[in-house]
C-alpha cells in the first residue's frame, strides 16, 4: 500500500514537472511528453492498485489531493496565458529615439517575405544575450524567418563551412543565397535579407559629362554616401556618360541626373526622351541659377521648373545651424514616396520651385506633388540679386508659400509593359555627401530611387544609428551629486541603523 501511495505521488510529481517543462519551452517537445506520458501512467496504475473508494475518504489525501488539483490548475493556466501571449504580443517602446523597435522599413521587409530565411549567429554564449533579443524582434514580425546561435568553438566544422572568422558574425541563407555580415545590427540584416530574397540586380546610371558630383567622390558636393546607400539595397551602380552612347543601355533601370551644371546636348536629351517613352525612369535634380534647370525639357514631361530661389523666412532653420537659403521641410503629401515620411524633416539647400503643369485632355499621365516648404517661405525671381548682394526680401512679384520643391511623373510608355516613372526635385545638395546623412535626406532619395525602380515595398523610413544620450554636468552640479550619493545619504541610512539598536536596547 505505501508503495503504490508513492508511485501515485511520483505520477502526481512527473505530471507537474511535464506541464513546467512545456510552459518553459512552450513547445510540445519530446521531453515535456514523455514526462506527462510516464506520470499519467503512474497515477493511473496507482489509483488502480489502490483500494479508490477507501483512499478517496481519508482527510489528510483529500486536503492533499485539492493542494495538487489547484497546483495543476494554476501551472495550466500559466501555460495557456504564456501560450496565448507567444502568439499575440503587445509592444510598447519607451525611448526617445525608439531604440527597441525597429524602423518601418525592417517591418515592410519582414511582412512582405515570401521565402523562408535561415540566420546563423555565431557568438558565444556570455554574449548572445543582444543577438537574441534583436533576432527575436526580427522573427516577431514573420514566421519566415528562423535563427539559431551557434558557438564556433563547440561547431567549428559549421564556422568552417560558411567562412566565419569572428565571434558576432552572421550568416543569411535563402534558397541557395548566402550572405554574411560582421554584426547584429538592424540595418546589416535588413539589406543582408534584402540581398538573398532579391532576384536579379537592377542598375542605377548616374549621368556624368556636365559638372555633376561624382559618386565616387567623398567631397562634400559628391555622391558616394548616396552611391552606397543604393548598392546596400542590392541595386548595380554606375557612371553613364551619354555623349559617346548610341543609346542608354538596356539594363539600366534608373538615370540619375544629378544637379548638372552645363545643359545636355541635344543628342544627348533625345537619348533620354527615347528611353523615358520605352518604360524607362530618371531622377533629375535640378539646382538654381546659373546651373542647368533643363527647364524647356521638363515642360515636356509636365513639370514646370520655376526660374527662381527658394527662401525659408521662418528662421526654424537657424536652430539646424542653416541660412533662409536652406528651406526646411515637414509637410509632405500622400503619394508613395513620401507617405510614410510625417514626422520627419528634410532639408534643400539653395533649391528652386518644381510643381505639376496642367496635363490637358492626356489622361494617362500623372503628376503630383510630393513635399512642401512651410507658410513663410517666398520663392524669389531676382536669383542674380540674392547672389550679388547676400540680401533677401520679398517683393510683390515673388511666389508666396507654400512652395513645392519635387514632383513625381507617371505614364504609360509608348512601347513595353513597364510604366514611364519621373521625379523631378529643384535641388541636388539634398542627395549629395554633406547633407544626406541630415535628418531624413537619406530617406528621401533611397524612397525616390525605390518608386523609380517600382519597389515600393522598399519605401520608407530607414534603421538608424544608435542615439547616444550623454548626461553633461558643470563641475558644482558633479559634486553635489558626489555629496549627496556617496556622503548625505549613507550617513542618514547608518544614522537610523544606529538610533534604531539604541532604541530596541
Amino acid at each position: 500500500m505505501k508503495l503504490y501511495k508513492w508511485i501515485l505521488t511520483g505520477g502526481l510529481a512527473l505530471l507537474l514537472v511535464g506541464l513546467i517543462v512545456y510552459s518553459i519551452m512552450n513547445v510540445w517537445d519530446w521531453k515535456s511528453i514523455l514526462l506527462l506520458v510516464a506520470g499519467g501512467a503512474a497515477t493511473i496504475f496507482a489509483l488502480v492498485q489502490l483500494d479508490i473508494k477507501n483512499l478517496l475518504k481519508n482527510r489528510r489525501l483529500i486536503y492533499g489531493g485539492n493542494m495538487a488539483l489547484i497546483v495543476l490548475l494554476v501551472v495550466a493556466i500559466l501555460g495557456l496565458v504564456n501560450f496565448f501571449l507567444a502568439r499575440h504580443t503587445w509592444r510598447l517602446d519607451t525611448t526617445s529615439s525608439r531604440t527597441f523597435s525597429l524602423s518601418d522599413q525592417t517591418i515592410k521587409v519582414l511582412k512582405n517575405l515570401k521565402k523562408d530565411i535561415q540566420i546563423y549567429a555565431f557568438a558565444k554564449d556570455i554574449n548572445k544575450g543582444p543577438i537574441e533579443d534583436k533576432l527575436n524582434e526580427f522573427r516577431h514580425y514573420s514566421r519566415k524567418l528562423s535563427w539559431e546561435i551557434i558557438d564556433p568553438d563547440e561547431k567549428p566544422a559549421m564556422a568552417r563551412q560558411y567562412k566565419v572568422k569572428d565571434y558576432g558574425n552572421l550568416v543569411i541563407l535563402c534558397e541557395g543565397k548566402e550572405e554574411q555580415i560582421p554584426n547584429f545590427s538592424e540595418e546589416s540584416i535588413t539589406n543582408a535579407i534584402i540581398k538573398v530574397t532579391r532576384e536579379g540586380r537592377k542598375k542605377v546610371a548616374f549621368l556624368t559629362g556636365h559638372g555633376e558630383g561624382s559618386i565616387n567622390s567623398a567631397d562634400r558636393d559628391g555622391f558616394e554616401n548616396a552611391k552606397k546607400a543604393i548598392l546596400e539595397q542590392n541595386y548595380e551602380v554606375e557612371e553613364l556618360l551619354l555623349a559617346d552612347k548610341d543609346s542608354i543601355p538596356a539594363d539600366v533601370y534608373v538615370v540619375v541626373v544629378a544637379g548638372p551644371k552645363k545643359n545636355l546636348f541635344d543628342k544627348e536629351l533625345n537619348l533620354l526622351t527615347n528611353y523615358l517613352e520605352n518604360g524607362g525612369s530618371a531622377l533629375f535634380m535640378v539646382d538654381p541659377r546659373p546651373s542647368a534647370g533643363l527647364v524647356s525639357y521638363l515642360q515636356n514631361w509636365y513639370v514646370d521648373v520655376g526660374d527662381n530661389l527658394v527662401i525659408d523666412a521662418s528662421g526654424f532653420g537657424r536652430i539646424f545651424g542653416a541660412s533662409p537659403d536652406v528651406p526646411l521641410v515637414s509637410t509632405y503629401t500622400s503619394h508613395s514616396i513620401v507617405k510614410d515620411m510625417g514626422g520627419v524633416m528634410t532639408f534643400f539647400p539653395v533649391a528652386r520651385r518644381v510643381k505639376p503643369r496642367d496635363t490637358g485632355d492626356n489622361y494617362n499621365v500623372t503628376v503630383e506633388e510630393l513635399l512642401q516648404t512651410g507658410p513663410q517661405s517666398f520663392a524669389v525671381k531676382n536669383v542674380e540679386e540674392v547672389y550679388r548682394t547676400g540680401r533677401v526680401a520679398q517683393s510683390a512679384a515673388d511666389e508666396r508659400g507654400p512652395i513645392s520643391l519635387a514632383c513625381a511623373v507617371s505614364l504609360d510608355a509608348k512601347k513595353g509593359e513597364r510604366k514611364t516613372r519621373l521625379v523631378v526635385v529643384g535641388d541636388s545638395d539634398f542627395a549629395a555627401n554633406a547633407y544626406f546623412g541630415n535628418q531624413a535626406n537619406g530617406d528621401l532619395f533611397m524612397n525616390m530611387v525605390s518608386w523609380l525602380l517600382a519597389d515600393e515595398d522598399l519605401i520608407s523610413i530607414r534603421p538608424k544609428d544608435p542615439e547616444i544620450r550623454m548626461v553633461n554636468m558643470t563641475p558644482g552640479q558633479t559634486k553635489t551629486v558626489f555629496w549627496l550619493t556617496v556622503i548625505v545619504l549613507p550617513v542618514i541610512a547608518f544614522g537610523v541603523a544606529i538610533l534604531v539598536f539604541v532604541r530596541r536596547k
